[in-house]
């Protein structure tokens, strides 16, 4: 009698089991499919959009390339230095124009000019005017920051007799995008000791740029 009742509950498992099975193998077979067709997905939207990017890539190259060249100019007014403390006035002027050799490397030159006075007790006031010039080398890291090299050249009267100071300097800049001139902010580091000692070790300038 307990044979019997074994043989009819394996019976019952089997009758159970195997529909489950099946249904389990149905399921992983629809899976597997549908997992399929989501990596083809995948892939087919990761192609279209890399196509995408070097269409556009190559149509902002297009129009880069196409843009005459006072389009491709970048005019910049640059204010800094400033110092009102201590019976001291100090303040910078720098303005330069580049040329956009793509979009994220440009060139150009430019002036630099400097005003330093100190107010003493008695007729002991001096004021000292200093002036120079500058090329610059710019790589944009995203559309508004940005790394910058210059080298110097600068005639200064802190030291008597007046004397030309040749150095480089480098930093980074920000720009805040505007319509047609946007502002930014610019610290630059003089790769020079002896600049250092006369001038800070940090140039920080305020920026008025024209077509960045």
């Amino acid at each position: 009698m307990s044979d019997c009742n074994q043989i009819i509950k394996v019976d019952k498992m089997k009758k159970i089991l195997i529909p489950f099975l099946i249904l389990v193998f149905i399921f992983s077979l629809v899976d597997e499919t549908s997992a399929q067709r989501r990596g083809k997905k995948k892939r087919r939207t990761k192609e279209t959009t890399e196509e995408t990017d070097r269409v556009r890539s190559s149509r902002n190259e297009d129009e880069f390339s196409s843009n005459g060249i006072s389009e491709k100019l970048n005019t910049e007014i640059k204010l800094g230095n400033l110092n009102f403390f201590n019976n001291v006035f100090n303040a910078s002027l720098k303005s330069n124009v580049g040329y956009k050799l793509n979009k994220t490397f440009s060139a150009g030159l430019g002036g630099k000019f400097d005003y330093y006075y100190v107010s003493r007790i008695g007729p002991g006031d001096e004021g000292f005017f200093s002036y120079g010039g500058l090329a610059y080398a710019r790589a944009k890291i995203t559309s508004q920051l940005y790394a910058q090299v210059e080298y110097n050249a600068f005639n200064t009267a802190f030291t008597l007799p007046r004397s030309w100071y040749v150095y480089p300097s480098a930093g980074a800049g920000y720009i805040y995008e505007g319509f047609n001139w946007s502002t930014g902010v610019e610290l630059l580091v003089p790769l020079s000791d002896e600049v250092r000692d006369f001038f800070g070790i940090v140039e920080y300038w305020f920026t008025f740029s024209h077509n960045f």
